[in-house]
């Protein structure tokens, strides 16, 4: 595990899910230590070496307090589309 300072974490859809309406996208993980394949993170593009090692987003409640009031369409928030968004490491 190591720490990430994260400079945002509300990130837009380009398209809206027709089924859970989420609007934005929020991972304060980057990493999963379940070992899953099927998450789209693990592809070359988004540049992550080691999956297993997990990076947190230290400041993420500071950025969520700063982008939520910005926010002028109002939407759902899915959580965990690049990674599990609740971890083992979690217990600690």
């Amino acid at each position: 595990m190591h720490e990430i300072v994260a400079k945002s974490l509300l990130i837009k859809t380009k398209k809206p899910s027709m089924w859970f309406h989420v609007m934005y996208n929020m991972n304060i993980y980057r990493g999963c230590s379940h070992g899953c394949i099927y998450y789209d993170s693990r592809s070359t593009c988004y540049q992550i070496g080691d999956f297993e090692d997990i990076g947190v987003k230290t400041n993420a409640i500071e950025i969520l307090k700063k982008e939520l009031p910005r926010k002028r369409v109002k939407g759902m928030i899915g959580t965990g589309a690049m990674s599990d968004p609740y971890i083992p490491l979690e217990k600690s």
